[in-house]
C-alpha cells in the first residue's frame, strides 16, 4: 500500500477511503531453509513444508508451514514453541531464500486439570474424557482430542479449554476448561396427522447424564391408535474404569400396524435386553446384546394380507379362528368387533444375539461439521427360537468441511435379512421400511417398497409390506443460519436430495426402482425442545406412491 486518501461527504455523514495499493514484483522461491535447535530430525520437519523451491512466494503458504511445525513441537511438550518463516530478497534475480528458524522453548509439563461451568455434571464425568493427563507431558493433540471428546458428550453447550502458564514457572502449565452446560433431558412430544390415522401422540421422557453422573435413564410410553408402548432403559457408559459399558431395556408393546403404513395385523410384544461395550480405540466401540422377544401376533383373515398369513401357516402351523379379539364378552357378535373376520394368534419366542461395531470421529454432538460415523451390525434369533432368521446393517455418514461456512454430508444405509434352518426366509414382521423422516424425506413413513393388493377392496389402499433389503443414500449441504452466531451450534439449515427404496430380497433389487426427493431441512435445537421441519418434493416417483410435502417433529427440552 503506498498511501491513503479520506473524504468527508458534505452532509458530513459519510467518509470515502481510498487506498493506492502497487502489488509489485513477483519473486520465486529459490532455497528453503530450517535452522535453530529443531528437536526432531529435519526430515520430519521438511515433510511439514508447504512451498517448495521454484514455486511463487507466498505468505500463507509460509505460515501455514509455520504453524504445523509448532503443533507438532506442541504435540511432544514444547508448548511455546516459536517458528519463525525468515525471507531474505535478491532483488536482482526478484527470488527469495526462506529460512525456517525453530526455537522450541522449554518442555513443559501439565500440573493441574481445572474445570470450570460443571454445575451439575460431576467432574469425574469430564476428567475421564481428557486425553491430556497431569504430570504428563503437554501435548496439544491431547488437548484437541479432549475438547472434541467433551463436545460429542451432548451436555455442553460449548467448550473451551486454555493452557495458561503457572506462575513462576517456565515449564508447567495448568490446562483449564470452562464448559457451558445445556439441557441433556428431554421429554419428547411426537404429533402426526393423516387422514387415515388422526392425530398421533407419543411421549417419552430420557435423561442422558442422571444426576450428572453420565449415565442415561429412559422411560417411553404411548397412547395412540398405532401403539400402546411402555419402555425403560438404563445405560452406565463406564460401568468400569476401562471403559466397559453396560445396559438394560425392558419393554412392552400393542401394536396395530395398519394404522402405521403397514400391513393389517396386530402383536403384543415383551421384550428385555442387556447390553455390554468396549471400547477398543478412541473412536471404535464394540456392542453385545443377549435379548428375549415374545411376540403374540393377530391376523385378520380379509385384512391381512394372504401372503403373511401362509407364511406363517407354513412356519409354524395353522391356529384355530375366533371371531373376535377385542372383547371376549362379544366373541358371538363379531359385527361387535373393532376388527371383524376370522381372527387367527400366533405367539412367537425369540432368543436374539446382537453385535455391533461402530467407528465415530465426528467432532461435536447437536451439528457436527467434520468427521465420519459408521456401524455395522448383526443380528441372529438363536438355534431353539420359534424362527430362525438374521439381518446385518449398515450405516455411514460423512461430514466434508467444503469452506468455513459450507458442510457437505454424505451418508448411505444398507439393510439386509434372511432366514435360516427350517426358515425358509425373513419373518415379515421383521422387514424393513423406508420414507419419512428417518430416509427418503417427502414420501409417506414406511410406505415405500412392496405392497399387498388383496386386501385394499377392505381398506381402500395397497398395504405396504416392506422388505428384507434396503438401499438409501442422502447428500446434504448444511449452510450457516442467518443472524445466528458464527459458532452457534443449536440451529441448522440444509438442502439434501435422499434416495433409496426396499425390496423384497437382494435379488429383487432394481436401480430403476428407487425414489428420490429433494428438499430443504431446519434444525433447531430451542428452549422447547429439538424441532425438525423438512420441505421437499418427488423427483422420482410412480403412481401410487403416496407423498408428504411438510414433515415435522418436536420436543421439549429440561
Amino acid at each position: 500500500m503506498e498511501s491513503t486518501q479520506v473524504a468527508i461527504s458534505p452532509d458530513k455523514k459519510e467518509i470515502f477511503i481510498t487506498a493506492n495499493v502497487r502489488e509489485g514484483e513477483v519473486y520465486a522461491i529459490s532455497e528453503i531453509k530450517i535452522t535453530g535447535d529443531l528437536i526432531l530430525d529435519e526430515a520430519v520437519l521438511r515433510q511439514l513444508v508447504v512451498s517448495k523451491p521454484g514455486e511463487i512466494f507466498s505468505r500463507r503458504k509460509l505460515e501455514a508451514t509455520a504453524e504445523a511445525m509448532t503443533k507438532v513441537l506442541a504435540n511432544i511438550g514444547y508448548a511455546f514453541a516459536d517458528v519463525s518463516p525468515l525471507p531474505t530478497l535478491d532483488k536482482e534475480k526478484r527470488e527469495v531464500s526462506v529460512n525456517f528458524f525453530v526455537n522450541p522453548g522449554k518442555r513443559v509439563q501439565v500440573r493441574r486439570i481445572n474445570f470450570q461451568g460443571n454445575t451439575r455434571t460431576m467432574d469425574e464425568v469430564l476428567r475421564r474424557e481428557m486425553r491430556q493427563f497431569e504430570g504428563a507431558w503437554f501435548s496439544q493433540a491431547a488437548i484437541d482430542r479432549s475438547k472434541i471428546r467433551l463436545q460429542r458428550l451432548g451436555y455442553f453447550k460449548t467448550v473451551e479449554i486454555e493452557t495458561p502458564r503457572v506462575a513462576g514457572s517456565d515449564d508447567l502449565v495448568d490446562v483449564n476448561v470452562k464448559v457451558e452446560e445445556q439441557s441433556s433431558g428431554a421429554f419428547q412430544f411426537g404429533v402426526g396427522y393423516s387422514q387415515l390415522q388422526g392425530v398421533l401422540t407419543s411421549i417419552s421422557v430420557t435423561q442422558r447424564n442422571f444426576l450428572g453422573t453420565g449415565n442415561s435413564v429412559g422411560i417411553t410410553a404411548q397412547n395412540n391408535i398405532i401403539a400402546k408402548t411402555f419402555e425403560v432403559s438404563y445405560f452406565d457408559p463406564y460401568f468400569t474404569d476401562d471403559g466397559l459399558s453396560i445396559g438394560y431395556n425392558l419393554g412392552y408393546r400393542e401394536l396395530d400396524q395398519g394404522e402405521a403404513n403397514i400391513a393389517s395385523y396386530t402383536s403384543d410384544i415383551a421384550n428385555g435386553e442387556v447390553i455390554f461395550g468396549v471400547p477398543l480405540t478412541e473412536t471404535d466401540t464394540v456392542q453385545l446384546a443377549l435379548g428375549m422377544d415374545r411376540n403374540q401376533l393377530n391376523t385378520i383373515d380379509g385384512l391381512t394380507p394372504d401372503v403373511l398369513i401362509d407364511f406363517l401357516v407354513d412356519e409354524l402351523g395353522d391356529r384355530e379362528r375366533t371371531p373376535c379379539f377385542d372383547d371376549p364378552a362379544d366373541d358371538d357378535d363379531p359385527a361387535a368387533c373393532e376388527n371383524p373376520g376370522d381372527n387367527r394368534r400366533w405367539t412367537i419366542n425369540t432368543w436374539t444375539l446382537k453385535a455391533f461395531w461402530a467407528r465415530d470421529s465426528r467432532n461435536k454432538f447437536f451439528a457436527p461439521t467434520r468427521g465420519a460415523f459408521q456401524r455395522f451390525g448383526a443380528e441372529v434369533a438363536m438355534p431353539g427360537s420359534d424362527l430362525e432368521f438374521y439381518k446385518v446393517t449398515y450405516q455411514a455418514a460423512r461430514y466434508w468441511p467444503v469452506t468455513s461456512w459450507l458442510t457437505l454430508l454424505t451418508r448411505g444405509e444398507v439393510n439386509y435379512g434372511d432366514g435360516y434352518g427350517d426358515t425358509d426366509r425373513l419373518p415379515f414382521y421383521e422387514n424393513f421400511y423406508a420414507g419419512g423422516t428417518r430416509d427418503v424425506r417427502g414420501f409417506e413413513d414406511n410406505t415405500l417398497g412392496p405392497c399387498d393388493q388383496s386386501a385394499s377392496v377392505f381398506i381402500g389402499r395397497c398395504q405396504p409390506l416392506g422388505g428384507a433389503f434396503k438401499t438409501t443414500g442422502s447428500l446434504e449441504f448444511i449452510f450457516p443460519t442467518p443472524f445466528a452466531k458464527r459458532n452457534e451450534d443449536s440451529t441448522q439449515i440444509s438442502a439434501f436430495i435422499d434416495a433409496g427404496n426396499v425390496f423384497e430380497s437382494f435379488d429383487a433389487w432394481d436401480a430403476g426402482e428407487l425414489r428420490a426427493s429433494v428438499g430443504l431441512s431446519f434444525k433447531w435445537q430451542a428452549p422447547v425442545g429439538p424441532i425438525v421441519v423438512n420441505i421437499s418434493a418427488p423427483l422420482k416417483k410412480k403412481d401410487g406412491d403416496r407423498t408428504e410435502a411438510l414433515q415435522f417433529s418436536f420436543g421439549n427440552t429440561f
